[in-house]
């Protein structure tokens, strides 16, 4: 079975998940995207509006934004992989809460097992709670590499920051190039 297959056959399985109240009020379901045979896993945080309507992961302005930022890093979001923390959107945008990201921690940790990064990208605060450290500030992390299961951890922004103007999109562009050539150097 190819891993194109295996991450359909994952997301049929979970489609329907309701291991937590987000799933009762979603329209659909954001599993992720992407390229199967990525090396560079990019991890958001959880689906907005447009995702929720869409069922795909970044494609409102922070996702116009994060396609734009990749592609000034010379990478394409059809090579990569993208998805969230959590699959299904909290009311209100607001941050998930620790026990719907535990929901979809299974779904995350076989999504990795299947595509076997080289590099996580947890873009924003709650990706990198989520996978890397709970108490850790972003700004203490960001820029600087952590070892994972099978896989270096690069946390950085979420595109989000600078849509809001908080971060400078040099910033995320930085990071991507140095993860590509991470990554380069070790094909």
């Amino acid at each position: 079975m190819t891993k194109g297959e295996s991450l359909q056959q994952l997301l049929a399985a979970c489609r329907d998940c309701r291991r937590c109240s987000l799933g009762e009020a979603r329209n659909r379901l954001v599993f992720g995207e992407g390229n199967p045979e990525a090396k560079i896993f990019f991890l958001g945080e959880a689906p907005g509006a447009r995702e929720d309507e869409t069922g795909r992961p970044f494609v409102g302005r922070a996702g116009e934004l994060l396609t734009e930022i990749l592609r000034e890093a010379g990478l394409r979001r059809e090579d990569v992989y993208i998805t969230g923390s959590c699959k299904c959107r909290p009311p209100k945008n607001r941050n998930p809460l620790q026990k719907e990201l535990a929901a979809c921690r299974a779904i995350l940790a076989e999504q990795l097992r299947i595509i076997q990064p080289l590099v996580v990208v947890c873009m924003g605060l709650v990706a990198v709670h989520n996978l890397l450290m709970p108490k850790v500030r972003l700004a203490d992390v960001q820029g600087r590499w952590f070892d994972g299961p099978g896989y270096k951890i690069y946390p950085t922004y979420h595109p989000a920051a600078v849509v809001r103007g908080t971060v400078k999109a040099d910033v995320l562009v930085n990071d991507f190039c140095r993860v590509r050539e991470y990554v380069e150097k070790q094909l």
